[in-house]
């Protein structure tokens, strides 16, 4: 059986939608999904079938939605207007949220009211858990849908959501609980208790990976983010929308097993690249190795194309050709800085 498993991270959620239409595209399909905070809500939605409905929600999400906070913030926000009106703004929303004695839930559950089929998803052949804690003795629940009750499904997923900042309150059984992540965020070992050999991991912030290491021998393939995915409370649409291509891209370069890092090129094999570096100055390519810290002569190469596409603010969403990128970047001739160098000697003939 092939499984899923999706880590928690708030607003950097929008990634694992993109990761998830990569894996439509490769043709890989899953007989289980397992989530932590806002991997169960992401993971909800696809065992229900309803992906274009949760990549509809993280294209139109605004954080005055999910946290409660008035328009006239959350528009300044976006604009990045930090004046005055902003700061006074932010003051009266975090004052109502200390009269609160916590940020309001409701934003949260009018979304899993409008896109969370509670009937779809345990209907489902495919398996589906989170992870959450309960707050009384700091214990790990890990459950999954068949012991969830039909009317308590959205409380089970929010409860794998449920930040310290949220204003407390009981859910599922007359109990408070508190975000998953806090103990496992990617929560891996719910499939291989199922006998799951196969888990596609998509991962949020390896950086900040609270998990438990796998119990048994079995395929975890990670798909991982190459760059930054900004904060966890940054909706902006911008944002979203960069951290959902990246999600597809970063997911396309592990499937198809392509070449690069930022990047996503053609593989090619080393011998490729080796016969491009034959006429280099030795001292260069050690230089170039050193500060891009390349094993080999592919990487090198490979980081110094990629140096200059980031410096020449080319797209980071194509598959590229490696010879005709290369082609391209060498007539870039504008730059005296020592990359640029390296790839003036590299060698097609």
């Amino acid at each position: 059986m092939i499984g899923l498993a999706l880590q928690g991270g708030g607003a950097r959620g929008a990634y694992q939608i993109g990761a998830y239409y990569a894996f439509k595209k490769q043709h890989i399909s899953f007989d289980g999904v397992c989530g932590t905070s806002i991997g169960a809500f992401n993971g909800a939605l696809i065992v229900c079938g309803k992906e274009k409905e949760l990549l509809n929600f993280w294209v139109n999400v605004s954080m005055g939605e999910v946290l409660d906070f008035d328009p006239e913030f959350i528009q300044k926000k976006i604009k990045h207007e930090y004046d005055f009106s902003f700061l006074k703004s932010g003051i009266k929303n975090l004052f109502r949220i200390i009269k609160s004695h916590g940020v309001k839930t409701e934003g949260l559950e009018n979304i899993l009211e409008e896109y969370l089929d509670d009937e779809a998803l345990l209907k489902s052949n495919m398996d589906f858990g989170i992870c959450t804690i309960r707050l009384k003795n700091l214990k790990p629940c890990y459950i999954f849908k068949e012991e969830m009750a039909k009317d308590k499904v959205k409380d089970y997923i929010l409860a794998s959501c449920y930040l310290p900042i949220f204003k407390r309150q009981k859910k599922v059984d007359d109990h408070y609980y508190l975000d998953g992540g806090f103990y496992d965020n990617t929560p891996i070992n719910m499939l291989i208790d199922k006998g799951y050999k196969k888990i596609y991991v998509v991962e949020l912030n390896p950086l900040l990976n609270i998990n438990r290491k796998p119990k048994k021998e079995v395929e975890i393939i990670k798909i991982t983010p190459k760059r930054s995915l900004g904060g966890i409370i940054n909706y902006d649409k911008e944002n979203i929308i960069e951290n959902i291509k990246m999600g597809y891209y970063d997911t396309l370069r592990v499937l198809k097993k392509l070449d690069g890092f930022l990047y996503c090129f053609k593989n090619r094999p080393e011998f490729f690249y080796n016969f491009l570096a034959r006429k280099v100055n030795k001292k260069l390519l050690k230089r170039v190795k050193g500060f891009l810290r390349a094993k080999n002569t592919k990487e090198a190469t490979l980081k110094s194309m990629e140096y200059i596409m980031k410096r020449e603010e080319i797209d980071f969403y194509q598959i590229y050709k490696p010879y005709k990128m290369l082609k391209k970047l060498k007539k870039q001739q504008k730059n005296k800085h020592f990359i640029y160098e390296f790839l003036q000697q590299l060698k097609f003939l």
